[in-house]
């Protein structure tokens, strides 16, 4: 009696979702990768600052809130300012 035949093909498994950035491009000086956030969960306020211009921006947060929705809060801001 022969042995079973093993299968070549490898078991391709579900890859994981992506993780999220931490750092965006400036509204003001649109340099990428410049806007670095982040969240102080004490106090529940997320910072952004820009490492070339020196923007600014703080907004109050959650406990679910990630760097992305405090870079959407700035960009609503931006938006309503100049709307």
């Amino acid at each position: 009696m022969g042995k079973r035949k093993s299968s070549t093909r490898s078991v391709g498994g579900k890859k994981g979702p992506q993780p999220l950035d931490k750092t965006f491009k400036c509204l003001f000086c649109s340099t990428p990768n410049s806007v670095s956030c982040k969240i102080d969960e004490k106090t529940r306020i997320g910072y952004l600052t820009c490492k070339i211009c020196g923007q600014n921006f703080s907004t109050p947060t959650n406990a679910l809130s990630a760097p992305i929705d405090v870079y959407t809060d700035w960009l609503d801001a931006c938006e309503s300012l100049n709307a």
